[in-house]
C-alpha cells in the first residue's frame, strides 16, 4: 500500500478546493493508498470532510520555524510515507520537510531552485490554471500514458471537476435558515460574497451596496443572500436593509456555505474561497478580479464570467497597493453598471422587469 503525503500549507480555503482533482486522481492511481495532507490549521476542519483524505497533518508554525520543522519531520518519519507531492507553488518549507523526513520520492515544481529538495520536478509555470498545474505534477510519477495525460487539459474533463463536501445535514440546516428568513421556492436567489482575504482584492462596500440596490429593482422574485466571514460583519452593516435581502455574513460554517451557494442561481464575488466553492457546487459565478490573474485563479469550469480591467500594473499579487496616484485602481475601475449588465445577461431578465 502506497503512503502518500500531499503538501500544501497555503492556508486558504480556495486552494483546498482546487487541489481536490489531484487528490482524487492520486486515489484513482493508487487504490487503497493512505493519503495525508500537510496543511495549515485554518483549513483542517474542512479537509477532514474531504473523501480522498485519510489524515490531516497540521503545520501550525506556532513553536518557531526551526522547532516546528523538526517536530513535523519526526512525525512524518514515523508515518513511513513513500511519496511526497508538493503542491504549494512557492514554499521551500513544503519541499524541505519531506526531504528531511527522508521520503523516497518527492515531486513538485522547480520554483527558484526548489528542486534541490526534490527527486523529480517540473518547470514552474505562471500561464496555467492552478487546477491544471497541480495535476501536471503527477506526470512525474512515470505513469502509463493511458492512466494519465497532461498534454491537453480540457476543463470539461471529468477528472478536472471540482467538488465540495457538504452533506444533507448542511443542506437541511440551510433550508431551515432560508425558510426562517422568508425565502420561498419561487424566489430566485443571488449570492453576493462581500469579502476576500487581501485588501487589494476587495471591491468597495459602497459598490456592493449600490449593486444590491439595483438588483432589487430588476425583478420582484429575486432575493439576495449576502455572505462573508465573521470579520466582515462590521462592513455588512453598511449594506441596505430590505425584506429582499438576507444577511448571512458570518452566520454559516464553511460546509453550510457550500449548501447555501448550491441553492443560488448566481454568485457575485471577488477572487476568494467562496468564489471557488460556488464553482465547485456548480453555481455560475461573476468574478471580479484585480491584483491576481484569472488565468491562474478564475472560477474553474463552465458558465462563469470574469470582470477585470486592463491596468499596466496588474496582476501584481500585492496585498497592499503600492500606487500613490490611484490606489486599488484595478478594483475601483470595475463599475456597478458592468456587474448589473452581466447579471441581467446571465439571468435573462431586462432591467425594466
Amino acid at each position: 500500500m502506497h503512503r502518500i503525503l500531499v503538501c500544501h500549507t497555503g492556508g486558504w480555503i480556495g486552494d483546498m478546493v482546487l487541489i481536490t482533482p489531484t487528490l482524487r486522481k492520486l486515489k484513482e492511481i493508487y487504490p487503497g493508498s493512505f493519503l495525508s495532507v500537510l496543511l495549515r490549521p485554518l483549513v483542517a476542519d474542512l479537509m477532514a470532510s474531504n473523501p480522498y483524505v485519510d489524515k490531516c497533518l497540521i503545520d501550525s508554525k506556532s513553536a518557531g520555524s526551526l522547532k516546528s520543522i523538526f517536530s513535523l519531520v519526526k512525525t512524518i518519519r514515523r508515518l513511513f510515507f513513500d511519496i511526497a507531492v508538493i503542491l504549494h507553488p512557492t514554499s521551500y518549507r513544503n519541499a524541505f520537510i519531506p526531504y528531511f523526513a527522508r521520503i523516497p520520492m518527492r515531486i513538485g515544481s522547480n520554483y527558484r531552485g526548489r528542486s534541490t529538495f526534490l527527486t523529480c520536478s517540473v518547470p514552474h509555470t505562471y500561464n496555467q490554471h492552478e487546477v491544471e498545474r497541480y495535476l501536471s505534477i503527477l506526470q512525474l510519477l512515470n505513469l502509463e500514458e493511458e492512466l494519465f495525460r497532461v498534454d491537453s487539459f480540457n476543463p470539461n474533463d471529468t477528472e478536472l471537476e471540482l467538488e465540495f463536501w457538504h452533506s444533507d445535514n448542511e443542506r437541511k440546516a440551510i433550508a431551515n435558515t432560508l425558510l426562517t428568513n422568508g425565502i420561498s421556492f419561487s424566489d430566485r436567489l443571488i449570492a453576493i460574497n462581500i469579502g476576500t482575504t487581501w485588501q487589494t482584492k476587495q471591491w468597495d462596500i459602497r459598490n456592493f451596496s449600490e449593486l444590491i440596490h439595483q438588483i432589487t429593482n430588476l425583478n420582484q422574485n429575486i432575493r439576495i443572500i449576502v455572505t462573508g466571514s465573521e470579520s466582515e460583519q462590521s462592513i455588512s452593516h453598511e449594506l441596505p436593509l430590505s425584506d429582499r435581502i438576507v444577511n448571512l455574513v458570518g452566520k454559516t460554517d464553511i460546509l453550510q456555505l457550500g449548501a447555501l451557494l448550491e441553492k443560488c442561481e448566481l454568485c457575485i464575488s471577488c477572487d476568494s474561497g467562496p468564489m471557488h466553492i460556488a464553482a465547485a457546487v456548480g453555481t455560475p459565478t461573476i468574478a471580479l478580479f484585480g491584483p491576481t490573474d484569472p488565468l491562474r485563479h478564475r472560477p474553474y469550469g463552465e458558465n462563469h464570467t470574469i470582470i477585470e480591467k486592463t491596468i499596466y500594473c496588474r496582476p501584481c499579487y500585492k496585498r497592499t497597493c503600492h500606487r500613490k496616484d490611484e490606489p486599488n485602481v484595478c478594483m475601483n475601475e470595475i463599475t456597478v453598471e458592468e456587474v448589473v449588465n452581466e447579471i441581467t445577461r446571465q439571468l435573462r431578465i431586462n432591467k425594466t422587469d
